[in-house]
């Protein structure tokens, strides 16, 4: 049902609508629409046993409803929302007379729910000033009702002489109920499209800022390289010089310290790149079995620190060339394996990966990471993939971290067509799965890639 629905949407090209209260509006077209059509469905049938067969009344509702179609699929063309509220008034108003007026019935209390529903057809498509309208023109209208009844000289349905001094007071009746409809219903359709107008300025303000301090983060966290790189770099010339035990044991912290700063610099960096939409994807042979072998390399030294078995897999099947961007498959592998092993104190951590071609030859792979660590809980499993969150305040005292490499393989792999998954039970572990697809290599090609070299060799 609900695919129906985002189809037949597509297709009116309403899913384009920029604000939620145009989406509001021309949503309210075709589900008035549709709704009148249902009832004139309803009525042909009826009209049908009463009448015993078609008549001139089944024509006309035909034609109201084929109108009405008509105007439904206009939508596709036009979002001129007055031109449906003006429609679907007509429809209304020139309904609701022609049944006052047929067989002189005059002046009736089957105004009032016509009455009622063209001011929420009004209210919705086009707001106050639409509704006040429609009220003018029903006031103008149950008036020349009244003018018209003045006029009978029979009628079957009831005694002209006996009900004429009782059609005026009908018509006060009518008015009053007109008015008094159409001020509630101009009141709360300007403060309905008013709290829409607010809603939607409150959104586009606070999108500007967080896109503001975004571009501020990319900005200084770049900014933020050039001296990171200079301390390290001064660093380094420092330990080559005579130093005595002591001095090369502060220059190795200032080392380990300037990188571990230059790697937290980077992801957010990073971070802010991808939520400022200015994070692009090479498309380049490379070598995946060595570039995921390089980038576990690290968080195997890492594990054996904490006395953590460290195992990766490769599956036969697995390509060792490919067509994609190494840089970021390697920053998704790095940030899976950095989470497991910062949450993992016995045990071991597992990366396996497996891949093959699909129907199209593209290939794809199917990068798992296994540990036994302390585990997420079903509810926190969604959360731990937002920026900047962990499970919660305690854990991230206890293991420190910026809670952003979830978030970065996430967005990378979606970034690259791909998703990340993970099943996990507390106290017993995480499995986080990273499905990417990539390009088969071009046999004939040439390229200069290094790890297309190596994998020539």
């Amino acid at each position: 049902m609900q695919t129906s629905f985002n189809r037949f949407e597509r297709f009116l090209r309403i899913d384009r609508m920029t604000t939620k209260s145009e989406l509001m509006r021309a949503r309210a077209v075709y589900i008035i629409g549709f709704a009148f059509i249902a009832t004139q469905v309803i009525n042909q049938a009826t009209m049908y046993y009463s009448y015993g067969g078609f008549t001139f009344d089944h024509a006309v509702s035909l034609i109201a409803c084929a109108l009405v179609f008509t105007t439904i699929l206009f939508l596709r063309i036009s979002k001129k929302f007055q031109v449906y509220a003006a429609v679907f008034s007509v429809l209304i108003i020139a309904g609701t007379m022609s049944s006052a007026m047929n067989q002189n019935t005059g002046i009736n209390s089957a105004l009032i729910p016509f009455l009622v529903l063209g001011i929420v057809v009004n209210g919705f498509i086009c707001g106050a000033r639409a509704t006040i309208a429609f009220g003018l023109v029903t006031l103008i209208g149950i008036w020349g009702l009244w003018w018209i009844s003045l006029n009978y000289s029979y009628t079957p349905i009831f005694d002209v002489e006996k009900f004429a001094d009782r059609n005026f007071q009908r018509a006060i009746q009518a008015s009053l109920a007109a008015i008094l409809i159409t001020m509630i219903g101009a009141f709360f359709s300007q403060n309905m499209h008013d709290a829409f107008g607010e809603l939607e300025a409150g959104i586009i303000a606070a999108q500007d800022s967080d896109r503001a301090k975004t571009d501020f983060l990319a900005t200084m966290s770049h900014e933020l390289f050039t001296p990171m790189n200079g301390i390290i770099g001064m660093n380094d010339i420092l330990e080559e010089t005579d130093l005595d035990e002591e001095q090369r044991e502060l220059t190795t912290i200032i080392r380990d310290s300037g990188r571990d700063l230059q790697t937290i610099i980077g992801n957010v960096l990073l971070f802010s790149q991808l939520e400022a939409g200015r994070v692009s994807l090479d498309d380049a042979a490379f070598n995946l079995r060595t570039t995921l072998e390089k980038a576990a390399q690290p968080f195997a030294a890492l594990a054996a620190a904490k006395g953590l078995v460290f195992k990766t897999r490769f599956a036969p099947t697995v390509p060792d060339l490919v067509v994609g961007d190494r840089t970021r498959t390697a920053q998704i592998a790095a940030a899976i394996l950095d989470n497991a092993i910062k949450f993992t104190d016995t045990g071991a951590v597992e990366l396996s990966i497996h891949g093959g071609a699909d129907e199209r030859g593209d290939v794809l792979l199917l990068m798992t990471v296994t540990d036994t660590g302390i585990g997420i809980a079903a509810e926190d499993t969604s959360r731990i993939f937002e920026r900047f969150t962990q499970q919660d305040g305690s854990i991230k005292r206890r293991h420190g971290g910026t809670g952003l490499g979830l978030t970065l393989a996430k967005g990378l792999a979606e970034l690259m067509g791909g998703s990340v998954t993970v099943h996990s039970e507390p106290t017993i572990g995480s499995s986080f799965s990273v499905r990417l697809k990539y390009s088969v290599v071009d046999a004939d090609a040439e390229y200069n890639d290094e790890s297309w070299k190596i994998a020539a060799e």
